[in-house]
């Protein structure tokens, strides 16, 4: 007998309406971006879209080594900041201290630290430009990005106060850092070695733009910079929202 349950529908932005520069989060519905350092000890426990402690321990072990041998320019202090860190801390420093009243979000949800991508439009067709780990920084068509990400709603928005010709400089900027790794303990934002998502959204403004996305100029961090933040920056509008993006249910 056919099961009666209704499918749901992923509410997802139309691409006509996309131009080049627009932004886009994915995310599966139900679960939390949380903006609270309390859900740091659940993150411990549940892997996130792209991280755990086993591999947040090897990637910062090896970021270490890398750069004690080959960047002059890393400091004693910053070497001592992520030798103390660990992945409690990496949450919380990572979800920001906005306040959120997580006890009516419940306990069972999945965390996820959240992803970001910058779209393209060529000959009428967009593409997904965007840092991946295990794939490093790379670009293909918009409807095959979403057939990768089957069952997630997609946010859409873009950096206002800009005519569509300057805007069409962060996915130029972006596509010369195709193939480059995804590199997550690379805290300098301007460093273009390696990426992570946000960091490449960043960098790419910055470059082709000349202005800071969240206000700081300043590239040398001790925090990550992460799609959150940069969904709530002041220069970022929100065109398209299936909901509240900490903690969206269906």
């Amino acid at each position: 007998m056919a099961s009666s349950t209704p499918l749901v529908e992923l509410s997802r932005p139309d691409p006509a309406t996309f131009e080049s520069g627009d932004l886009v989060w994915p995310k599966k519905p139900g679960v939390i971006v949380p903006y609270s350092v309390s859900y740091a000890p659940h993150m411990k426990q549940v892997p996130t879209d792209f991280y755990d402690e086993k591999k947040f321990e090897a990637e910062k072990n090896a970021y270490l080594k890398r750069v004690a041998k080959f960047d002059p320019d890393f400091t004693a202090a910053e070497e001592d900041h992520l030798n103390r860190l660990d992945f409690e801390e990496f949450a919380k420093e990572f979800h920001g201290s906005q306040s959120l009243d997580t006890e009516s979000l419940g306990t069972e949800s999945i965390v996820y630290v959240g992803h970001v991508a910058i779209i393209e439009i060529e000959a009428g067709q967009p593409f997904v430009i965007e840092a991946i780990s295990g794939q490093g920084v790379i670009r293909h068509a918009y409807e095959d990005w979403l057939a990768l990400r089957p069952g997630e709603e997609v946010w859409h928005g873009r950096v206002h106060d800009l005519s569509n010709e300057q805007r069409s400089e962060i996915p130029a900027e972006a596509r010369k850092y195709l193939g480059r790794p995804y590199e997550f303990f690379n805290l300098d934002l301007n460093d273009d070695s390696g990426f992570y998502c946000s960091k490449l959204v960043w960098l790419s403004i910055f470059r082709s733009l000349h202005f800071a996305i969240d206000g700081n100029p300043d590239s040398k961090r001790f925090i990550w910079f992460s799609p959150k933040q940069l969904m709530n920056a002041s220069r970022v509008q929100v065109l398209y929202s299936p909901g509240n993006y900490l903690n969206h249910r269906i």
